[in-house]
């Protein structure tokens, strides 16, 4: 079960990764807002955020066997990695436009 969970959780932080990555793209010279939307939306990102969130959830859960530890780890790599990006992303365009 642990291995699954951490196939599963690699491949959804991949997936997570990989729309956050198009939407990066897309907004090249437009900031992105924490929580809110941005002006573009790249085809089926929404989707593969939401799969790549849900494999994540599942490799924790399965992961939880082996130790609590090992799943909340993986809960934050995702999301931490993202708010870094983005927060690099954002600054990067703050500083090309002015």
């Amino acid at each position: 079960m642990f291995v699954a969970g951490v196939v599963a959780a690699v491949l959804g932080v991949v997936l997570f990764h990989v729309a956050l990555g198009r939407t990066l793209r897309a907004n090249a010279a437009d900031r992105i807002p924490m929580g809110g939307r941005t002006k573009t939306i790249p085809r089926g990102s929404v989707a593969m955020r939401a799969a790549g969130a849900g494999l994540i959830v599942l490799g924790a859960g399965l992961m939880s066997t082996g130790g609590v530890l090992w799943a909340v780890m993986v809960i934050l790599v995702g999301p931490v990695a993202a708010i870094i990006a983005v927060g690099l992303h954002n600054q990067r365009v703050r500083r090309s436009e002015g």
